[in-house]
């Protein structure tokens, strides 16, 4: 966070009232469903001058990208901002559906301090709001429901436009508290059922940081199902420089391997100990069965093919081999490749156990865990954000 220095001034003295445990709060909160039946509305303040919020730097705040955000649980991912820092404070949000409770959550909150912004992204499986298409959102998005999201605002709160883009719905809102001015966008779009919502908010004397946060994190919000294959208490790696996903049971653990470079993760299922390898191989693929075939032949000497079958995972596309092959020392394995062809490279994850002659694919042997299929599936490249390659354009009037 960045400290209350002298040229942020009145601006910083704001925010201690707001505070930031107060910010959080908002968006955690209001992203939740609860009965507003008896909810006293906020009284109406006259706002103070837009002189108390944080100076605008000439040529306006920037807005630079450092990287990707993939979210603990892997269901989402969005750019990393220099200045927008997840705070201390319960940053993640991560709920599954219950029989008492249908929604399935994961969200983060992310702050600048010296600027007073936020950005809050969440995505939700919500059965019981019955949303199937774009023109669902109008609807859904009443007055009330949109008043979920900034009603701790003590000053009130009014909308003052909304307009479709695509299949996304953008709400604009003006909030006050304290006194002081906040304008508010939420973007809301639905992906096969599953809600994807961003809030940004910005004091009312910086409009233009609206549109460049906008610009940067709105086409880089991006959902990645494949990790609902899995329950949401499960581990996540995610390497932001390779690109790609893959979760794993909570209690397997890392052994080695760092951003860019080889991966080694272990633990038990079923009494049985597994291992699993991850990485990628720059510019190479694998375009047809036998070539898969081929790359399991060259990288492992002395291998038993057992079965091969084909994987999807959105645009991309490649093949899972199941096969037998000894380690350096002569201990046989059974092992099973799952091979992924990116934009620019193969992405590889490989599980194996020192249990002799198994068919890891085989679906007629019920030893075999089911939890290795949910590993597998869960594995997908996924898209980066280049670093400070986005625009920051200044809105017009």
């Amino acid at each position: 966070m960045s400290e209350y220095g002298k040229n942020v001034g009145v601006g910083m003295r704001t925010l201690r009232i707001l505070g930031v445990g107060f910010l959080i709060l908002i968006f955690v909160a209001s992203a939740l469903p609860f009965d507003t039946a008896g909810t006293p509305q906020a009284a109406p303040q006259t706002p103070a001058s837009s002189a108390a919020h944080p100076s605008v730097p000439v040529g306006g705040t920037p807005v630079t990208v450092t990287g990707t955000y993939v979210h603990p649980s892997g269901m989402f991912s969005v750019p990393t901002v220099s200045g927008w820092e997840l705070p201390g404070e319960s940053p993640e949000e991560s709920i599954a559906a219950t029989p008492d409770q249908p929604i399935t959550r994961a969200g983060a909150v992310f702050v600048n301090v010296s600027v007073a912004s936020v950005v809050h992204v969440f995505v939700e499986n919500n059965p019981q709001a019955n949303l199937r298409a774009p023109e669902d959102l109008q609807a859904y998005y009443t007055s009330e429901q949109v008043g979920l999201a900034w009603t701790q605002y003590n000053g009130g709160w009014r909308e003052i436009g909304r307009r479709t883009e695509g299949d996304t719905l953008i709400i604009d809102t003006e909030m006050t508290h304290e006194g002081l001015v906040y304008l508010g966008r939420q973007f809301s779009r639905l992906q096969d059922r599953w809600l994807m919502v961003m809030r940004l908010v910005v004091p009312n004397n910086n409009p233009s940081l609206l549109e460049r946060l906008q610009a940067v994190y709105q086409p880089h919000f991006d959902l990645w199902q494949t990790s609902m294959s899995a329950p949401m208490d499960w581990r996540t790696l995610a390497d932001t420089v390779s690109g790609y996903l893959i979760r794993f049971p909570n209690a397997w653990r890392q052994e080695d391997g760092k951003q860019g470079a080889t991966y080694t993760i272990s633990g038990e299922l079923n009494g049985q100990r597994y291992r699993l390898n991850t990485y990628a191989v720059p510019n190479t693929a694998v375009s047809s069965e036998e070539s898969a075939r081929a790359w399991i032949a060259a990288n492992y000497p002395r291998v038993t093919i057992q079965t091969v079958q084909s994987e999807t995972r959105g645009t991309f596309n490649g093949y899972t081999v199941s096969f037998l092959a000894p380690d350096p020392d002569g201990n046989q394995r059974s092992l099973v490749a799952t091979l992924l062809n990116g934009e620019s490279a193969l992405y590889v994850a490989v599980l194996q156990t020192f249990a002799e002659g198994r068919d890891l694919l085989s679906t007629a042997d019920s030893s075999i865990p089911p939890e290795l299929l949910r590993i597998r599936q869960t594995f997908t490249p996924i898209r980066l954000v280049p670093p400070s390659a986005q625009p920051t354009p200044t809105p017009a009037g």
